[in-house]
């Protein structure tokens, strides 16, 4: 990964580029998990409206850091929730890095900053984060970093036909920071 990325808390205006970068990281890494009509679907607009709430108006437990070039493009961003969970803590909603990014060392750095921030908020438990079980190169990038595997469900995504998820834990948010 270059040195040279800008890591940097999300400001309203980046609700475009950061739609625009989820709806590819979709349609790349879930091109078998998600359906073929939704992946091939209007998802940059739903994906549009989703973050143009969430940067308009954020929860006050809301982090949201994106990650760029100098020169401006987007190549990555992290969306968590301080404390969200009484039980696993934290939550780490979206992590999303662009797809020819992937295995920079873009992820890692995002989730590292994203912990150290949650830390110094006063995030008091753990993290954890959904991801799906056919999400290979996800679950291998979680456990490298040190996640557990602590439950499984169903994702209650229309478009995932009920694919199994697997919640990601990390006991002491510290040993991300």
């Amino acid at each position: 990964m270059p040195d040279n990325i800008i890591i940097r808390a999300a400001t309203d205006e980046d609700a475009p580029a950061i739609a625009s970068l989820h709806a590819a990281s979709w349609r790349d890494a879930y091109a078998n998990i998600l359906a073929p009509e939704f992946l091939a679907g209007a998802i940059e607009a739903d994906r549009l409206s989703v973050w143009t709430q969430r940067l308009r108006e954020p929860a006050a437990h809301q982090i949201v850091i994106i990650a760029s070039d100098p020169t401006g493009p987007m190549r990555g961003f992290i969306c968590c929730y301080r404390n969200a969970d009484p039980v696993w803590g934290s939550l780490v909603d979206n992590l999303h890095v662009c797809p020819d990014g992937r295995g920079s060392g873009l992820g890692e750095r995002l989730l590292r900053d994203a912990a150290r921030r949650l830390a110094a908020s006063g995030a008091s438990r753990g993290l954890h984060l959904w991801v799906f079980e056919a999400n290979t190169a996800g679950l291998r990038f979680y456990t490298r970093l040190g996640g557990r595997i602590v439950e499984t469900s169903r994702s209650e995504i229309p478009a995932a036909g009920g694919k199994t998820i697997l919640r990601m834990h990390w006991l002491d948010i510290a040993q991300l920071a």
